[in-house]
């Protein structure tokens, strides 16, 4: 899978979860600055690890708090698989 269509599938789950547009709050925090609860982003994160078959342990999600980071981590995170 080409990093296009990582994020093209990142992009899609956002959308899902009301972030229509991530490239405009890349780097808002998920629970400061959007109101998400800690439960919420613990969603989109699991269905993000779902969508690009690549799965995470609880530090890992912990780390992750906004948008530009959960992008980053996870096409990191891919392209050593």
């Amino acid at each position: 899978m080409s990093d296009y269509s990582k994020i093209k599938s990142m992009v899609k789950v956002f959308q899902s979860y009301g972030i229509h547009h991530p490239s405009k709050v890349r780097d808002a925090g998920f629970e400061k600055d959007l109101g998400f609860d800690k439960v919420f982003v613990g969603g989109l994160i699991y269905d993000v690890e779902e969508a690009l078959q690549v799965f995470l342990d609880q530090e890992e999600v912990d780390r992750i708090q906004d948008p530009k980071s959960l992008i980053r981590y996870m096409l990191d995170k891919t392209s050593l698989s």
